[in-house]
């Protein structure tokens, strides 16, 4: 009588012993995929280069209260193409030179005006280092001697 080879072939060499070893064989590639990109999620928002200015804060000599006459609110708008600075009820682009230069002027009738040389900046999360370091830049040439840069506090809620 004929074989069909319906049978399968006897096991040779160490697959005999551990069959267990073959599914996970098997799955070791995908595990490896998944960890891969399991790390470079972890890193990919870390490894990032732009351009702009470094801030220096200082850990001590400013207080959580301290009092500024000029403050300055940026906020980049939802579609991401212009960043404005409201500064006593006007609004100014920061990607116009235009604006710019009113924003100087008005900043620098303002310094000229009070004692302490300090602008307190309200800025939100998606306002890139690019618009804060041309922000600073342009305090700088009205005069300005410190910028606050502020943080939202959490809330904790009273029981």
């Amino acid at each position: 009588m004929k074989s069909w080879d319906w049978r399968s072939k006897p096991l040779r060499g160490i697959r005999k012993y551990a069959l267990w070893l073959q599914p996970a064989a098997v799955a070791v590639p995908w595990i490896m995929v998944g960890m891969l990109l399991l790390m470079l999620h972890m890193i990919g928002g870390t490894l990032t280069a732009s351009e702009g200015v470094v801030f220096d804060l200082p850990s001590t000599g400013l207080s959580d209260g301290e009092a500024t006459p000029l403050v300055a609110l940026v906020m980049s708008m939802p579609n991401g193409d212009e960043t404005y600075v409201f500064f006593d009820d006007a609004r100014y682009a920061l990607g116009s030179d235009i604006s710019i230069s009113a924003f100087t002027t008005h900043l620098s009738e303002r310094v000229a005006k009070t004692e302490e040389k300090a602008l307190l900046v309200l800025a939100d999360r998606n306002v890139t280092c690019e618009q804060l370091g041309r922000l600073a830049a342009v305090s700088r040439k009205c005069g300005l001697e410190r910028i606050l840069l502020a943080h939202k506090r959490s809330e904790v809620s009273a029981e």
